[in-house]
């Protein structure tokens, strides 16, 4: 951390430390709780030109040789603008990367809880995050979401529903985001379906296919892409409820007291996700351009033009709990208070409520053959 960010985040009333209060959304003394203002910038979201960051590495990598694995020497000096150093350590038990706090003594890891050592940590290069969403959902109303959320889960067995999770073990997380910008060009060809009732039943019918062609288009904005491995990107990737309104400009300010986890996907794989993503809703705007009843895509010819990115980092509180020796990862989104994650089925559940469609089918039937006549 640079002295100015060291300066900031001194209390000016005893000289303490101050961190970020989600709750107050100002920093604050966690002696004297006195609190101070975060400066707030409002400016125009700035992206960055993806094809020229492309081109610069693939001239010289920085950003994507795997900077965050590799030791960087406090005197081996900064080779963009862009990049900012900080100290990081592995879990050996999980194998989750995060910063760490070099003032801060005993710390553990915010995925499996394993102590971490302070031996271990060494210094790396990153891309400084363009943006930041600052917690806004207390710590405090964690357990009760969650308490909501796993019982909720009918399926799961009756002993994870009635798990329990104290608001302590739910630690704070700033994890990082790409997002992608691109205008879309696509051109189609395939097959439009439409229903025709059979007349001598209602039952019966058959589709009429027309061969069909076109071009849609549509600008993507802010594709999020999650830049971790350390939770189950299925489960991040359902986390979409973020409102641009809700960024700001990057500050260290808003990072006090919480733990940040490096990207261990650069901005160039990153791409490649996001081009999936897009793919899938465009296939979706083709079926919709198409029209009919039914849709078939024969070939799409997908184009991006202008096409942006920037890093961002976004609040969680991460917690997980054990079953039958598996651990299942929860995340709350700390802006929202929305619960995600994975919980186990219960085959028996299962298996009777597949019972319960079957005999409502057989059911069905029966009454219509048998009574209604």
């Amino acid at each position: 951390m640079e002295q100015d960010d060291k300066r900031q985040l001194q209390c000016p009333s005893c000289g303490g430390q101050m961190q970020y209060s989600p709750e107050a959304g100002k920093l604050k003394c966690i002696y004297c709780e006195a609190q101070q203002e975060i400066p707030h910038i409002d400016a125009a979201i700035v992206e960055n030109d993806y094809e020229e960051w492309l081109e610069r590495e693939t001239i010289k990598p920085f950003f994507t040789k795997g900077a965050q694995t590799a030791e960087a020497p406090e005197t081996e000096n900064i080779e963009s603008d862009d990049a900012k150093r900080v100290l990081e350590v592995t879990c050996k038990q999980c194998g989750a990367t995060t910063t760490f706090d070099p003032h801060v003594l005993a710390q553990r890891c915010p995925f499996c809880d394993t102590p971490l050592e302070n031996n271990q940590a060494h210094l790396v290069q990153f891309w400084e995050p363009n943006y930041v969403v600052p917690f806004h959902f207390s710590q405090k109303e964690c357990a009760r979401v969650f308490k909501k959320w796993i019982r909720g889960k009918w399926f799961a067995p009756n002993v994870v529903r009635r798990v329990e999770i104290n608001n302590n073990r739910f630690k704070g997380m700033y994890l990082p985001y790409w997002t992608y910008d691109a205008m879309m060009t696509a051109q189609y060809t395939g097959k439009r379906g439409e229903n025709i009732a059979s007349a001598d039943s209602d039952s019966r019918r058959t589709i009429r296919w027309y061969p069909v062609s076109g071009t849609v288009s549509n600008f993507f904005d802010d594709v999020l892409v999650p830049a971790v491995d350390s939770i189950d990107r299925s489960v991040l990737r359902e986390v979409c409820d973020w409102k641009v309104e809700d960024y700001r400009t990057y500050n260290p300010a808003y990072f006090a007291g919480f733990v940040t986890q490096i990207y261990t996907l650069d901005f160039i794989k990153g791409f490649e996700l996001a081009k999936e993503v897009i793919r899938a809703r465009t296939e979706e705007l083709v079926k919709n351009d198409i029209g009919g009843d039914e849709q078939r895509i024969h070939t799409l010819d997908i184009t991006l033009e202008d096409k942006k990115f920037k890093l961002l980092v976004l609040p969680f509180w991460v917690t997980s709990f054990r079953y039958k020796n598996k651990v299942y990862q929860v995340v709350v989104n700390g802006m929202t208070g929305k619960v995600y994650g994975k919980s186990p089925l219960s085959a028996i559940k299962v298996m009777l409520f597949i019972l319960l469609l079957v005999a409502i089918v057989w059911g069905y039937f029966y009454i219509r053959d048998n009574v209604l006549i």
